[in-house]
């Protein structure tokens, strides 16, 4: 009942060890650093990415958003500069606001004084435009478009708020066609 078993082993010498068998730690999925820095994105790729993907990042967040994106950039930039401006200009048009309103009392005065003046009506003073705090962004208010716009108004309009879109996505936008739109760009040198 005794069986022989007989066993094989293959010997290699050192030299053709290293050649044969593959001693590298490929299969953990270890990256070199070189691996590493070619897998990282360029600026332009950035950027690249970053327009095809500005409509679906959030307007307003702690991270992850266009608020985000302006306060780091604002902070890495040293925007103090332009701080100081916003603060001489938020200075002037409080004082503007006093000078309006000290106006308009003298003007109720006056109208209370005269009495065929009434039918002089007084105009309700703007609601008071919140001033910005150091930690808010100044948002850029559009101007109100007229409502009966022609097609190429709407296209050229287009071309004023966005000027750096492509035709692929302005036509997306406005729902023209990209030859409408090459048209309107050629007869108006935009």
């Amino acid at each position: 009942m005794a069986e022989n078993i007989n066993f094989n082993k293959t010997v290699y010498q050192k030299r053709n060890y290293l050649r044969t068998i593959d001693t590298s730690f490929k299969e953990l999925g270890v990256k070199t650093i070189q691996e590493q820095i070619d897998e990282q994105p360029t600026v332009q790729e950035f950027f690249d990415m970053y327009n095809t993907l500005f409509y679906e990042i959030n307007e307003f967040g702690p991270t992850n958003s266009h608020e985000f994106l302006i306060k780091t950039s604002q902070e890495y930039i040293g925007a103090e500069q332009n701080n100081e401006i916003i603060e001489l200009l938020q200075a002037e048009i409080a004082a503007l606001r006093e000078e309006l309103l000290e106006s308009q009392k003298r003007l109720a005065d006056v109208a209370a004084s005269v009495p065929e003046a009434s039918d002089i009506t007084i105009p309700e003073p703007p609601p008071p435009t919140p001033l910005i705090g150091e930690d808010e962004i100044p948002t850029p208010s559009t101007p109100e478009t007229p409502k009966q716009l022609t097609k190429e108004q709407k296209t050229v309009l287009d071309f004023t708020k966005y000027p750096k879109s492509t035709i692929k996505k302005r036509s997306k936008r406005l729902g023209y066609s990209k030859s409408y739109i090459r048209s309107v760009k050629k007869d108006n040198n935009l």
